[in-house]
């Protein structure tokens, strides 16, 4: 929004004197930017020379042809010099000059184009002061001082024309979309200061005859609409003072009617129209509804194809404008008009943002339209539009303002608000008297709420037109006090400190579970709940009892047992998309059915509607393919590890080690879990509770999912649930021993059937506190060892915290650790 200085200062006054009170530009910056306003620039505006920069000549040449010319090049800021060919001979190399480019129509009407002079090619053209519009002084081009920026426009370099203040309006504020709006800011800001609005003159009509009447109207878009009758007006140029302010705003002058209609607007905010009375057939005025199929053509010529959704203005017979966008060539004022119908209306801005789309059109109208004008201020916007008009084109009023406007529209916007919401949502307190000048100063009606006898602190606030479509309630008010009174002003608090509720146990292990997985390199996936029965049994999960969904997809008819069937689909999905090694983890939730109340044991629920189901959050994860495959590896690198069970007990043990449970964590081999290898599974205890299942994928499961062949799959599921009992939620820390440590191996021969497990339990039970660490690091069958025995190597630290430990003390305890494998086992040391 681009408003003249010199226009603000015309709408501001002394508070107390009513005498003109002007603010400086750096002042006005100040101000709209503490408010909250963006300036984005001040600048000098001057008609004529929007297109004329501050060159530099950086090369002279004589012209070849001519003995007065000379060939020059000029710096204008651009990346390449430009060349221009003059007669002037005041003007040296170095000096800097006024430069009009081409395309540039100085004061005086004078046009700069591209032009050949005695054969050289001359691409703008060096300005005198008179060439400026500024009175004349020594005879010659325009010499600038040195420290003239190169580029910069000569109205802003010499200060010519109005100060212009640019203001980003955001589209929350269509308030500020009007000179009246800005000054009013200005006006609250400031207390010695007051705004000065404008009101209409009392007209009556002179005349009677040739009115056109209101017609039909679609309420819903147009809630507001008013008609007034001109007779008698010349249309012909508009004077200077109104011609200079619609240039400093931006816009082009056309004609008086034109140009008072878009000077109402930047006035008020609220767009104007006017028709040629001679052009409306029927001498009526319609809004309604575009037919299917009906087109009308916009003053910019082009024909528009409309739709039924369409709001326009039409006369008896068809459209003459898109309603609130653009108006047609068919109502057209031009210089044979002589009897006009003004127009002013509210349209709904939805309406008006979506036909402005479809079309393409973005006028100036069409911007305020679609963010909101004030449903309250078409009567006194029609009153200065006919006003000023009378002025600058004559004629006489044709009967009164009609008016139409839709019952109980507007509805008035009114709220409590209450002076303690202020320190309450600020931190800060604001003095009664401040709030009170500052709501009123911006438009906002209060009254004071009462007892009956004494006056309380809260108002019944309503809302002035223009802040309708942002001020609605306590807390938007609170934020127009906070703007005027200083955001600067609210001071630096530091909040109360909170004490944070405890996590539920469940929540903190699903989070930590989620952590560690992602940290030992699985990469998380998220399933559907949501499968069948017969998915369940492919991954050899045979459910007695699912929870069915009462009216089920095909595929989604069940609630999901186990997460093995979702993460066996991952990897055969991500094995089809050329992946041979990939390790996943998914947190996720079964269902299980309760037993309802007098149902026999295995009966199948098909609906949760009669009965209540289980739910259990899991920590599941799955891997398959070589471990190492695809790493930069030593040439001398052991056989890659496949993911079998010894790689994913080593993962459930990573799991364990960080997810700070209590208890101790052992394994317990099992033949018959759904879809794990017999022999090559095992259930997960923590303190003799089983808590999960580990185990490679059984073969057949690893052929009906079309896994890789010859390389094992593996899968592992925690239930969080039956972990969520054993948390702690202290972190455990040990302290670092400062004592050596001493290594022994112990290789004993023991029969296949013992399992490393009972072995290491026997050998930590015999070590005391001496033994720190035991490890199995060997298991070997065949060769020269007997059918039916097998060799279990182990590595064995010993260290004691208070002294450096000698043969002589770890020897006897060694050899205990042997007899007690040999009497309970069975076991020989191996040589």
């Amino acid at each position: 929004m681009r408003i003249p200085l010199s226009w603000l200062n015309d709408l501001l006054a002394d508070r107390a004197t009513g005498a003109p009170r002007p603010l400086g530009a750096e002042t006005v910056r100040e101000i709209l930017t503490r408010v909250g306003l963006e300036v984005e620039s001040l600048e000098y505006s001057a008609p004529g020379l929007e297109t004329v920069v501050v060159g530099q000549i950086v090369a002279v040449e004589p012209h070849p042809n001519a003995d007065k010319l000379r060939v020059c090049q000029t710096d204008i800021g651009e990346a390449s010099p430009i060349q221009i060919v003059t007669g002037a001979a005041n003007v040296q190399l170095n000096d800097k000059i006024p430069v009009a480019l081409v395309g540039s129509n100085l004061p005086g009407d004078k046009k700069i184009e591209a032009a050949k002079l005695r054969g050289v090619e001359s691409f703008g053209m060096y300005c005198s002061l008179a060439e400026l519009g500024l009175p004349a002084g020594e005879d010659g081009v325009l010499v600038l001082p040195a420290d003239t920026p190169i580029g910069s426009p000569i109205a802003a370099a010499m200060k010519l024309g109005e100060l212009v203040v640019d203001i980003a309006v955001t589209a929350n504020r269509p308030d500020q979309l009007s000179a009246e709006g800005v000054a009013r800011e200005l006006a609250v800001a400031r207390p010695d200061l007051t705004l000065k609005l404008q009101a209409p003159r009392p007209a009556e009509a002179t005349i009677t005859a040739g009115a056109v009447k209101l017609g039909s109207f679609d309420s819903e878009g147009c809630p507001v609409y008013l008609g007034l009758n001109l007779a008698g007006v010349k249309v012909g140029p508009s004077p200077e003072w109104l011609v200079k302010r619609l240039d400093a705003c931006g816009m082009r002058a056309i004609n008086n009617v034109v140009d008072v209609s878009n000077y109402v607007m930047l006035l008020t905010g609220q767009p104007t129209h006017a028709f040629d009375q001679a052009k409306i057939k029927g001498a009526e005025i319609r809004v309604r509804r575009a037919t299917e199929g009906e087109t009308l053509k916009t003053l910019d010529g082009v024909e528009r194809k409309l739709v039924p959704t369409d709001l326009v203005i039409a006369d008896a017979e068809r459209a003459l404008v898109v309603a609130g966008v653009m108006g047609g060539l068919d109502a057209e004022v031009d210089a044979n008009t002589k009897d006009l119908f003004l127009e002013c209306a509210y349209f709904e801005p939805s309406g008006v943002r979506r036909t402005g789309r479809r079309l393409g059109l973005a006028t100036e109208s069409s911007y305020r339209f679609e963010r909101g004008v004030d449903p309250l201020g078409a009567e006194r916007a029609m009153g200065l539009f006919r006003d000023l008009l009378l002025d600058v084109a004559g004629g006489d009023v044709t009967g009164s303002i009609q008016t139409y406007r839709k019952g109980g529209f507007p509805a008035l916007k009114s709220f409590g608000f209450r002076l303690d919401a202020i320190e309450r949502l600020l931190g800060m307190s604001v003095p009664n008297q401040d709030v009170e000048r500052i709501i009123r100063a911006l438009g906002f009606e209060m009254s004071r709420h009462t007892d009956g006898v004494f006056e309380l602190n809260s108002y019944d606030v309503t809302a002035p037109g223009w802040r309708w479509h942002d001020v609605s309630r306590e807390v938007d008010l609170v934020e127009e006090v906070a703007r005027h009174w200083g955001y600067d002003r609210i001071p630096t608090v530091l909040p109360a400190p909170v004490e944070r509720p405890e996590q539920p146990a469940l929540t903190l292990l699903e989070r930590r579970a989620r952590a560690i997985a992602i940290g030992l390199g699985l990469s998380e996936v998220m399933t559907k709940s949501l499968t069948t029965a017969e998915a369940e049994q492919l991954a050899g999960v045979r459910a007695a009892q699912h929870v069915h969904l009462a009216d089920p997809l095909k595929e989604m008819a069940v609630l999901r047992t186990s997460l093995l069937p979702s993460l066996l689909e991952v990897l055969r999905y991500n094995r089809y998309q050329g992946l041979s090694r990939l390790g996943v983890f998914e947190v996720g939730r079964t269902y299980h059915p309760l037993q309802a109340a007098g149902a026999p044991a295995g009966a199948d629920q098909h609906s949760a509607r009669g009965s209540e189901a289980e739910e259990k959050l899991w920590l599941g994860g799955a891997i398959m393919g070589s471990v190492w495959e695809g790493l930069w590896l030593p040439e001398h690198t052991p056989e890659p590890l496949a993911a079998d069970f010894f790689y994913a007990k080593g993962v459930v043990e990573a799991v364990f080690d960080r997810l700070e449970v209590e208890g101790e964590l052992t394994f317990r081999q099992a033949e018959a879990l759904p879809g794990l290898h017999p022999g090559r599974a095992a259930e997960i205890l923590l303190a003799g509770e089983v808590v999960g299942q580990l185990g490679e994928v059984h073969p057949q499961v690893v052929k009906d999912y079309d896994l890789p062949p010859n390389q094992p799959a593996a899968a592992w599921l925690l239930d969080l649930s039956a972990l969520a009992h054993h948390l702690t939620r202290k972190h455990r820390y040990s302290t670092f021993s400062r004592q050596p440590a001493m290594l022994r191996d112990l290789a004993v021969v023991v029969p296949e059937s013992l399992t490393a497990a009972d072995a290491i339990a026997t050998i930590h039970e015999t070590g005391g506190e001496l033994l720190e660490r035991v490890t199995m690091f060997d298991r070997f069958a065949g060769g020269q060892l007997p059918q039916g025995m097998v060799s279990l190597g182990f590595s064995l630290v010993y260290r004691s915290p208070e002294r450096t430990l000698t043969a002589g003390d770890v020897e006897p305890v060694h050899q205990r650790i042997v007899d007690q494998l040999q009497a309970r086992f069975g076991a020989t040391l191996r040589a």
